[in-house]
């Protein structure tokens, strides 16, 4: 093992090291995991709890991976079961968990963390995560229903356009959600069902574009909502398929 890893981990541990030596040691930490040298076993831990108390940590955890089990497990109890956890423990806790780390997240993990689901940016974040555990994993079609449903019915609009977004994971369209999604009284959420139908599966087009003819032809009336339908429409009709 590296010197130099034992002696980061060992000033990131002391608490009378100073903040700026603290910071460097972690990351470097994080550069030798990210690169596949040797750490010592406490390391991700030490790391982890400094970049709670950081105030960049979430962005430390974009360039690089916290691979721990231990580590994920403590950023779901952070989502899940700790009221009094501000943003950016959150931020943090949502950064931590890909990779491997997304192995420990299950069902009921995500329906807790949707029910904290409250704002454009927090939604944002949920919806990767949700998708980097389907692509892992394949969530099952009654769930992501059950889901889509739960955060369609939010009094928020981002969180009903990620409604949308987790109903585009089915695989298949389902006609009657998107059409009452249509009616939504957002245009927010009404721009999120044209962008998602662009990108049916090719079974789908041709209802796809049926359905945005339908609500273009209605009384939309919103600049964007009529453009992204505009778009969607012209993407759908380039790639219909010749049955439709």
């Amino acid at each position: 093992m590296s010197p130099l890893v034992r002696i980061a981990l060992e000033a990131l541990e002391d608490p009378g090291a100073p903040p700026g030596l603290r910071s460097v040691a972690c990351t470097t930490l994080l550069a030798a995991l990210t690169a596949g040298i040797e750490v010592p076993p406490a390391a991700p831990m030490a790391v982890w709890r400094w970049l709670l108390v950081s105030e960049n940590g979430a962005s430390a955890l974009h360039l690089h991976e916290l691979p721990s089990t231990d580590v994920a497990k403590d950023a779901l109890r952070i989502l899940t079961n700790d009221p009094d956890a501000g943003e950016d423990a959150r931020d943090l806790a949502l950064a931590a968990l890909r990779g491997e780390n997304l192995a420990v997240v299950t069902d009921s993990d995500l329906v807790l963390i949707a029910e904290r689901v409250v704002d454009e940016g927090r939604t944002r974040r949920f919806t990767y995560l949700l998708e980097s555990v389907h692509e892992l994993n394949g969530l099952a079609p009654d769930f992501l229903r059950v889901l889509r449903d739960r955060l369609a019915l939010s009094s928020v609009p981002s969180v009903r356009a990620a409604g949308v977004e987790v109903g585009a994971l089915l695989p298949r369209l389902d006609d009657y959600f998107t059409e009452r999604m249509l009616m939504d009284s957002s245009p927010v959420v009404r721009r999120t069902v044209l962008e998602v139908l662009e990108r049916v599966e090719t079974l789908d087009r041709g209802r796809a574009a049926a359905i945005v003819r339908r609500h273009l032809g209605s009384a939309e009336r919103h600049r964007s909502v009529i453009a992204a339908g505009l778009s969607c429409l012209g993407g759908l009709v380039r790639r219909e398929p010749e049955s439709n």
